[in-house]
């Protein structure tokens, strides 16, 4: 009974040993996690208004900003010259895409609420929450810069793009439907 005894518990002991090994061998710290995270975290706490266009331009921003930030830091700190090339180009574009959705916000108004989109949205936010938590896309990094850049490229682009076809279907105001546009086309 007791060799029993001292058998489970040292299975158990290694079992925990190796779960607490495979867990921190698998997540590796990236820095370019931590700007979408803290754009993540703004997107949470933003209180839709519930206007279609006034929200999608507000959410845009913070999530744009976030992308940007972090392509700032592979464009410094990156490796590969092809990557460092194509986050120095993303920063350009979106600096001048992120300064129209700034004049934008600052001419809309929060009308018309519609509770469609608003659901649609939120349920949109709240997937972008949960794959940014610790677990989720985070888990997936490399600690290659550049590797790491591209993988939060994808999930961004398809963000961007999930959260404009959704604007697309409710949305009024034409030049932010243009915005909208280009967000699906990339």
């Amino acid at each position: 009974m007791k060799r029993t005894s001292l058998i489970i518990t040292g299975l158990f002991s290694i079992l925990f040993s190796v779960s607490a090994l495979a867990q921190t061998s698998t997540t590796v710290a990236s820095p370019l996690v931590a700007p979408v995270q803290q754009s993540v975290t703004k997107l949470k706490a933003l209180q839709a208004t519930g206007d279609p266009d006034f929200d999608y331009v507000f959410r845009m921003r913070l999530l744009e900003q976030g992308a940007v930030d972090m392509a700032k830091l592979e464009a410094a700190q990156g490796t590969d010259e092809a990557t460092k090339a194509k986050a120095q180009a993303f920063v350009d574009a979106k600096t001048k895409e992120l300064a129209e959705l700034e004049a934008m916000q600052r001419q809309l108004r929060p009308t018309r609420p519609n509770q469609a989109y608003t659901q649609k949205q939120s349920q949109q936010i709240q997937a972008i929450i949960l794959k940014m938590q610790p677990d989720g896309v985070p888990a997936k990094m490399t600690g290659k810069l550049d590797d790491d850049f591209n993988a939060l490229m994808t999930e961004f682009t398809r963000d961007a793009s999930d959260l404009s076809k959704a604007y697309m279907t409710y949305g009024n105001n034409a030049s932010v439907k243009a915005i909208a546009q280009k967000m699906v086309a990339q």
